[in-house]
């Protein structure tokens, strides 16, 4: 009997769980299938050009997941947004802030001056400590807050259907 029930959880399965943006899931159903797409994109990585295919792929199960996950705390899926604007405005002003430090220390990156070739660095690891700050916080603000207790705008509380 407890075989039966841990097996077969009302209103989960796989295609719902990884394509659709409807309703709402548990975290633990969330973590699922993150790990999942997670290893999905390390192997995938491991595969030279489809690799890359593949990870875009991803992308969509990863929002899927994602904003199903908000959807449970009662919050708009378009939250979801919020770690893909940072990553993409953050990477251009890296790369706008690189290439005015290369523009203002041409003479001094010519004569491999270590401040200067610092100063044309730093602001990489900035960015990239942001972004990487910003994507951390997101998952787990998604992956550990509890969902809204009963029934809300998104649908039927999942934990009531287990």
């Amino acid at each position: 009997m407890t075989n039966e029930m841990s097996t077969q959880v009302p209103g989960f399965d796989w295609k719902t769980l990884l394509f659709s943006f409807e309703g709402r899931i548990r975290r633990q159903h969330f973590w699922i299938g993150w790990l999942i797409l997670l290893g999905a994109g390390v192997v995938a990585g491991w595969i030279p050009i489809l690799g890359g295919l593949i990870g875009l792929l991803l992308i969509w199960p990863n929002l899927a997941i994602a904003v199903k996950r908000l959807h449970d705390m009662g919050q708009s899926g378009w939250l979801v947004a919020i770690p893909w604007v940072v990553t993409i405005v953050a990477l251009f002003v890296g790369l706008g802030t690189i290439g005015f430090s290369a523009f203002a220390n041409a003479a001094a990156l010519e004569r491999e001056d270590p401040a200067a070739i610092w100063a044309l660095i730093a602001p990489a690891f900035g960015m990239v400590a942001l972004i990487c700050l910003v994507n951390l916080g997101f998952l787990l603000w998604i992956g550990l807050t509890p969902g809204t207790n009963g029934d809300n705008r998104y649908g039927s509380d999942p934990k009531a259907a287990g």
